[in-house]
């Protein structure tokens, strides 16, 4: 590995997808045809993306030996030798201060929720990764401090339906990694992840179906509810996006598949990976987009029933 693929590695940019999430509410705000608000979110993606590698390389520092007993991840670039403990400190404070300042000059607000968003992380690195259940949760909690932080940088209105679906496919996607690393680790689980002492493949095996069954009540009930505006009214009051429904489940169902074989997928968090999930990902996407920002399903779908 170069130099600059262990840098990008340790940025871990392979995970930036994750920050996509700050688009929710451009997307269901109904603000995407703004090309202001497109730039400016697009700019507070950058500034996420810089924040959360600075949480990723500090988490990696933390972890620095149990790191090098992993089977995987000891083939990182700090635990491997590629980037030095020195190093890595350095691109911890540029990284994380180049995100705070761009953070703070979009807005105010904004930045606060960046702020918060670290201390929560390091938080989760000296403390509550080792609580059970609590660890999971704490993610689950940063995902949905990214989705906040979208929503105020536009003076969006969203549902708390949205909110609430993201906080719970943060635990579904926890949950399955944390079953993943039980059975990948076996025996040496704990020595790598101290919480992993306190899970058991039963516990987790409910944790991952009631987040899954939550997530699919969820988004089922934002569906017939839909967007909002800044009054909360209700923009649509036809249900339209109950169409996408099947699209969610076919996901979720999906992923519990993969989780069951233990796919390497799951263990690396890259679920998106998976042929049939990106397929039906990007329908979902691209369904949700015809539904909410055309005329679609009032002029072809409700005419003909």
């Amino acid at each position: 590995m170069n130099k600059i693929s262990s840098v990008i590695s340790l940025l871990r940019v392979q995970q930036w997808y994750k920050n996509i999430i700050i688009f929710l509410g451009l997307t269901f705000g109904l603000h995407l045809l703004s090309v202001e608000s497109i730039f400016v979110s697009i700019l507070g993606f950058a500034a996420l993306c810089l924040i959360t590698s600075s949480g990723y390389i500090r988490n990696d520092i933390i972890d620095l030996q149990q790191d090098k007993i992993h089977p995987e991840k000891c083939k990182r670039p700090l635990p491997s030798g590629q980037i030095t403990l020195k190093n890595a400190h350095v691109m911890f404070l540029v990284t994380i201060s180049l995100g705070l300042l761009l953070s703070f000059y979009l807005d105010l607000l904004f930045g606060v929720f960046m702020t918060v968003l670290i201390i929560n992380t390091e938080i989760y690195s000296r403390i509550t990764k080792n609580i059970v259940f609590l660890d999971v949760f704490v993610i689950g909690i940063n995902f949905v401090i990214r989705a906040v932080s979208g929503i105020v940088l536009i003076n969006a209105s969203i549902s708390p339906w949205i909110i609430l679906g993201v906080f719970f496919v943060a635990l579904f996607l926890g949950f399955m990694k944390r079953k993943s690393e039980i059975i990948t680790l076996k025996s040496s689980a704990g020595s790598h992840r101290k919480v992993l002492r306190h899970y058991t493949k039963i516990s987790l095996n409910i944790s991952v179906f009631i987040s899954a069954m939550t997530i699919i009540a969820i988004f089922t009930i934002y569906s017939v509810i839909g967007p909002s505006d800044e009054l909360n009214q209700q923009i649509f009051d036809d249900g339209r996006l109950i169409l996408t429904v099947p699209f969610i489940v076919f996901i979720i169902l999906r992923q519990l598949y993969l989780s069951k074989i233990n796919h390497i997928l799951i263990q690396k968090n890259e679920f998106y990976k998976d042929k049939l999930t990106a397929i039906a990902i990007i329908s979902y996407s691209i369904f949700t987009l015809i539904l909410l920002y055309t005329d679609f399903y009032s002029n072809f779908i409700l005419t003909n029933l």
